[in-house]
């Protein structure tokens, strides 16, 4: 046998070592989990949708705008100066002026009806905001997202903002919880000066913890 004959033989016996390393290797390796491999899918998708919803303006969905109203009176403020046209923010900052107009108030666990003349703003923006999340997700999963702010208590009742939408319908198993914090587009002073507006009082000399950031939480379950 000639030299070439040699090398071929080599190489076929290179080979087959190989490849028989190879498949004693995968026989040792346990099956690929497809749960496991579902969770990291979701939480890549849950990451991914609280990113997008951070950066994609409301014009992407068909643009957002409200009307000042007080719904407690039964009134509409009429006039170009009482609508507000907002397709150009994004969708987390329309959440985050939600947070500033619709804080809630709470004395022993149970909310007061204060007047909040954009009362119906936060509706009208769960409604938009549930239409995109319908159309980022696709029905791919089973969703809730949650939305709030750390309470803040006073001496006699406890103001915080939280709002939610889901759509668990035909849900099976939470795949993931992931959580993102934002900065509400205002300083402690001028949240402070809400709240006192909110309540008419005078918050001087109390000692407020007032952190002007709001949560926001994205589960995702199978379907």
């Amino acid at each position: 046998m000639n030299e070439r004959g040699f090398g071929y033989i080599a190489d076929m016996l290179v080979f087959a070592l190989l490849l028989s390393t190879a498949t004693l290797l995968l026989a040792r390796v346990s099956p690929v989990d497809p749960r496991a491999d579902s969770t990291r899918h979701a939480v890549i998708f849950a990451q991914s949708t609280l990113l997008s919803l951070q950066n994609t303006t409301a014009d992407q969905f068909g643009g957002f705008e409200y009307e000042f109203r007080v719904s407690e009176l039964g009134l509409s403020m009429t006039g170009g100066s009482a609508r507000r046209e907002l397709r150009h923010k994004t969708i987390t900052q329309l959440l985050a002026e939600d947070a500033l107009l619709n804080l809630r108030v709470e004395a022993g666990g149970t909310d007061l009806t204060l007047p909040q003349p954009n009362r119906d703003m936060n509706e009208e923006f769960k409604g938009f905001l549930k239409s995109a999340l319908d159309r980022m997700i696709g029905g791919r999963f089973g969703y809730r997202l949650r939305a709030r702010t750390e309470p803040i208590d006073l001496e006699f009742v406890r103001v915080h903002f939280e709002t939610g939408i889901e759509d668990l319908a035909q849900a099976r198993t939470q795949l993931c919880s992931e959580t993102v914090m934002l900065s509400l587009p205002t300083s402690q002073e001028e949240l402070t000066r809400r709240i006192e507006e909110m309540l008419g009082i005078d918050l001087f000399g109390q000692d407020l913890e007032v952190d002007p950031i709001i949560e926001m939480t994205l589960e995702l379950w199978s379907r």
